[in-house]
């Protein structure tokens, strides 16, 4: 089993949603962010990180309880800042990093482990892994931990400019599901996944 660290990205604003904190949506009465790491945790990663920023202090208490912490303090520039924060966090001798979404309701271990299926197929061919559907691109992400440097080498540049820019280390490989694709910024959404609002 090759070394895994995971990391949640969970610094959103949920602006569509009138301001919420995506990670407390409530499926089958459990938080999207708990349900991430209850599922990614079966990975059993070495490491294992959730990147906060708006509304950080109500969902720290939560992502303790499955990982370390660490709070991007301008989450207004965007994701990308926060995908910077949590990569220059890590510290384990990592072969592979997921990059996760908080809003993805449909990701659960089985999407998790056909990524990793398909990571150590390609190893040493590519160096990154993007689920797509339908021809369009989605998340989870894979990394390489090469991957990883060469993104953190150019200062200010993401994970998604660096995915641009080197398409030949890349393997875009179709899913036969819509999870990959499915995330959560509206009204209609949380009707369509049958997520709720927390009144906690």
């Amino acid at each position: 089993m090759p070394k895994i660290a995971i990391l949640l990205l969970a610094a959103g604003q949920g602006a569509r949603l009138g301001g919420y904190p995506k990670g407390l949506l409530m499926k089958d009465g459990v938080p999207l962010l708990s349900r991430f790491w209850l599922e990614a945790s079966q990975l059993q990663p070495c490491e294992a990180i959730t990147v906060l920023g708006f509304y950080a202090d109500r969902l720290r208490p939560l992502a303790l309880q499955y990982s370390k912490t660490i709070t991007n303090d301008q989450p207004e520039r965007g994701q990308s800042s926060s995908v910077r924060i949590g990569l220059a966090a890590l510290q384990s001798n990592y072969e592979y990093l997921l990059i996760g979404l908080v809003d993805q309701p449909q990701i659960t271990l089985r999407e998790l482990q056909a990524l990793m299926t398909h990571a150590e197929h390609v190893r040493g061919q590519v160096r990154a892994i993007v689920p797509c559907y339908q021809g369009q691109r989605g998340n989870p992400v894979v990394l390489t931990r090469s991957a990883v440097e060469a993104v953190l080498a150019t200062p200010n540049q993401g994970c998604r400019e660096w995915l641009d820019q080197n398409p030949d280390h890349v393997l875009f490989i179709d899913m036969p599901h819509e999870s990959y694709i499915r995330d959560v910024d509206t009204m209609t959404d949380l009707e369509y996944e049958n997520l709720s609002m927390s009144h906690s």
